[in-house]
């Protein structure tokens, strides 16, 4: 009997609504505590009214929430961390990515009835499920549909960053079009929307079936991993850490260009109008992480971080419209994508020739949040207390870059000593990644 190779379509497709439903939540959020904040209804706390009515009087509430929602979120990740890190060797890649779907749903429900900051925490960790499904069933379908671990990497990341932009649209156009200026019913309708979108992405995450290893029990995933974390960090620190910046940079970057689009100051776009330029970043992190595997040598991953500190610190200098907004998006989506997939997929390539698949995938969504959470944090403060401006945020942004050019420096792409027990998957991304 003829055995059925596994395809790649359903991981594909479940990555791209997780991530679309996760943003989509969360600029559903952002508007609700943002831009629809009242100040004539205090806050819980004396001190935190005072420090929000003072982050309105510099002009940077928005931006504000925006990083501090987005850390809230990714703190959740790293809490989960201890869960999904062993449910990642224990469970099938199927049931971690239809608990992180169904997690995602419920909060996207709950936050009508229960602070939305406590439940933005309970949805991030949630959503590390599929970060750790999405890394455990990379390396396994490369080796199931024999294709090289970097192609791989690529579609399935690319499908990511579709999803995470278009729920950024998404989610704008839920909260701009169902307003609190209308009904109640408006601000529940919203929700149901996300969570019947979520809905779906449960059922579908029940057909992504690779070829998996033996499973390793929870307690024993436990017991082994800080030990694991330990090693690979040891081994592998300049792929974890250059590739973690880059995602928070990422991460942030992309909210400081969405709220300053909206600025009356500076582009003056609608919420939504602004948000279609995540499009644009769409278009340049697809061509970024298909075209990878040709620009995957240190000179180029070093490059294109330098490329992208420079459109990053100067974009609010040379962005004054639409247009010129969407073509630095595109670039800044290339420079992005093109190095931090090569470095992932070796990562997740040396891992999975270990037999390590699952403990790779979560110590690299581990270090991933870690840096998210980082760079949102660090943005978020100051902006909450009015030491930073918008535009000085964008300038943090590319001395970050900057440092994560040099870490990648540091990063062996190709490690000709350990060749030789990679498997035949690891064999060929390696020896198609040169120094």
């Amino acid at each position: 009997m003829r055995v059925r190779r596994p395809s790649l379509w359903p991981a594909v497709i479940v990555t791209l609504m997780t991530g679309a439903g996760f943003a989509g939540l969360k600029f559903v959020l952002i508007g609700e505590l943002a831009f629809e904040y009242s100040p004539k209804d205090p806050l819980i706390f004396e001190w935190m009214d005072r420090l929000v009515r003072r982050c309105i009087d510099k002009g940077t509430l928005e931006e504000a929430v925006s990083q501090g929602l987005a850390a809230v979120l990714t703190l959740g990740v790293l809490v989960g961390y201890l869960i999904n890190a062993p449910l990642a060797g224990a469970w099938r890649c199927s049931r971690l990515f239809v608990a992180s779907s169904a997690g995602v749903g419920i909060g996207s429900l709950a936050t009508l009835w229960i602070n939305p900051w406590i439940v933005a925490s309970l949805v991030g960790v949630a959503y590390g499920a599929a970060c750790a499904a999405r890394g455990k069933v990379i390396p396994l379908l490369s080796r199931a549909t024999r294709r090289p671990n970097t192609q791989v990497s690529g579609i399935v990341n690319s499908c990511l960053v579709v999803g995470i932009l278009t729920g950024t649209v998404m989610g704008t156009i839920l909260r701009e079009k169902m307003s609190l200026d209308t009904h109640r019913d408006s601000v529940m309708a919203r929700h149901a929307i996300l969570f019947a979108f979520m809905c779906v992405a449960t059922v579908l995450a029940l057909m992504v079936r690779p070829p998996e290893p033996r499973p390793i029990p929870f307690a024993v995933g436990m017991r082994a991993l800080i030990a694991g974390t330990a090693s690979m960090m040891r081994q592998h620190w300049a792929l974890l850490a250059a590739g973690g910046m880059a995602w928070g940079i990422a991460s942030a970057a992309s909210l400081a260009v969405y709220i300053d689009a909206i600025d009356d100051t500076r582009l003056d776009l609608t919420p939504t109008r602004a948000s279609s330029m995540a499009l644009f970043a769409a278009i340049g992190a697809i061509g970024g992480n298909l075209g990878s595997h040709w620009f995957t040598s240190r000179r180029h991953v070093m490059g294109s971080y330098l490329a992208l500190a420079v459109c990053i610190g100067i974009y609010p200098h040379v962005v004054h419209t639409h247009a010129t907004a969407s073509l630095m998006m595109v670039l800044v989506g290339a420079f992005f994508a093109a190095p931090t997939n090569v470095m992932d997929a070796r990562l997740l390539a040396l891992a999975a020739g270990a037999g390590l698949a699952g403990r790779g995938s979560t110590v690299m969504s581990l270090v991933h949040n870690v840096f998210i959470f980082l760079v949102g944090f660090g943005l978020a403060v100051p902006l909450f207390l009015g030491l930073m401006s918008a535009t000085q945020q964008f300038y943090m942004l590319a001395g970050i870059t900057v440092l994560t050019m040099i870490v990648s420096s540091r990063a062996r792409l190709r490690d000709r000593g350990t060749q030789a027990h990679l498997p035949a998957d690891g064999i060929a991304v390696a020896s198609g990644i040169a120094d």
